[in-house]
Order: structure tokens, then C-alpha cells, then sequence
């Protein structure tokens, strides 16, 4: 039960990166939490049990039934209330990391300003032209959620 845990809130931070990037976390804004909020104990470092304390409360928090399980429409009620809390689209997130305004990142804008698509760059890049643009990232995506079976729920920016 303990390692099914740890894969839920693993899947959970996972799902969450992309909002990540998008947010400023560090200042404990859009929801997330700060370095020092995790720090319980100010000495710089986030023990184990710091840590699984944490995550405890966040499963808790996040489990509405309060059955001891996530269901889906408890994770989607935490991306919504994640994104709602985060103003920042995709397309103003996209425009912000080109910085030569040419309508796709380079590998060196996205490894800066997008690291979690910049990790996936050769998959994204569809057409292979050392780049990729916005579609490109909508249409890996989109196929990311079908190879899982999910719908892909797109906010209206």
C-alpha cells in the first residue's frame, strides 16, 4: 500500500509539471508550496519524514470521499483547481520561451523555459525541423491522452 501511495502522488506531481512551469511555485503561488513550508524544521533540508508528512496531507486533502483511494474525478478536480489558480495559458507560456518570436521553440529555448517538453523534444518535433511549434505540442499530447485512454481536456484560454 505504502509503494501505491508513493506511485499515486509520483503520478499526481507528474501530471502536474506542465502547470508547474507555468506558475512561479517557488513563492508558493498558484498552490504550490514553498521550500520552507516543506522545511518544518528550518535546517535547510527536507528529511524523509518531512517529506511524507507532506504528501500525507496532500493525499488527504486531495481524497474527498475520504476513502483512502483517488479516483479520477478527484485528480481532475485538483488539475482544475490547479489550472483555475494559474492564470497563465499555454499559448502566453509558449510565446513568453520564444524568444526569437519565429512560432516554435529550439531545443535551447525549450530545455530553458519548457524543461518537461524539452525532455520529450524529439517526440514532439513531428516534422523534424529542429523545432517545435504549438499544434506540435497539442497533437503529441493529444496522442499521449489516447494512448492512455483519456479525453484531453483543453482550457479555454
Amino acid at each position: 500500500m505504502k509503494m501505491f501511495s508513493r506511485m499515486i502522488v509520483a503520478g499526481c506531481l507528474l501530471c502536474a509539471a506542465p502547470l508547474v512551469q507555468a506558475c512561479d511555485v517557488k513563492n508558493g503561488e498558484c498552490g504550490g508550496e514553498s521550500f520552507e513550508a516543506l522545511d518544518k524544521n528550518a535546517d535547510g533540508a527536507i528529511s524523509q519524514k518531512e517529506f511524507e508528512a507532506f504528501h500525507g496531507a496532500l493525499f488527504r486533502k486531495m481524497d474527498k470521499s475520504g476513502d483512502g483511494k483517488l479516483t479520477r474525478q478527484e485528480l481532475d478536480g485538483v488539475h482544475e483547481k490547479m489550472a483555475d489558480k494559474c492564470d497563465v495559458s499555454f499559448d502566453k507560456r509558449f510565446d513568453e520561451v520564444d524568444i526569437d518570436n519565429d512560432g516554435g521553440l529550439s531545443k535551447d529555448e525549450a530545455e530553458i523555459g519548457m524543461p518537461y517538453l524539452f525532455k520529450r523534444f524529439d517526440k514532439i518535433d513531428a516534422n523534424k525541423d529542429g523545432k517545435f511549434s504549438k499544434e506540435e505540442v497539442t497533437g503529441y499530447m493529444k496522442k499521449m491522452h489516447e494512448k492512455r485512454g483519456e479525453p484531453m481536456m483543453m482550457r479555454e484560454q
